[in-house]
C-alpha cells in the first residue's frame, strides 16, 4: 500500500510540474507566434499530455 501512495504522489507532482512548466512556456512565447503557430503548439500540447497520461497510467499498473 505504501508503494502505491508514492506512485500517486509522484504522478500528481509530475502532472502539476508539467502543467506549470508548459503554462509558463506558453505564456512567454505565445505572443511571438502567428495563428497557425499557436494552433500547432496547441496540438503538440494535447499530444504531449495524452502520451504523459498514458505513460503514468501504464506505470501505475
Amino acid at each position: 500500500m505504501g508503494e502505491q501512495i508514492k506512485i500517486y504522489i509522484l504522478y500528481i507532482v509530475g502532472t502539476v510540474s508539467a502543467i506549470a512548466g508548459l503554462g509558463y512556456l506558453a505564456w512567454e512565447y505565445v505572443k511571438y507566434l502567428s495563428e497557425p503557430g499557436k494552433l500547432g503548439c496547441l496540438l503538440l500540447l494535447v499530444g504531449l499530455f495524452g502520451s504523459l497520461g498514458k505513460y503514468f497510467e501504464e506505470r501505475g499498473r
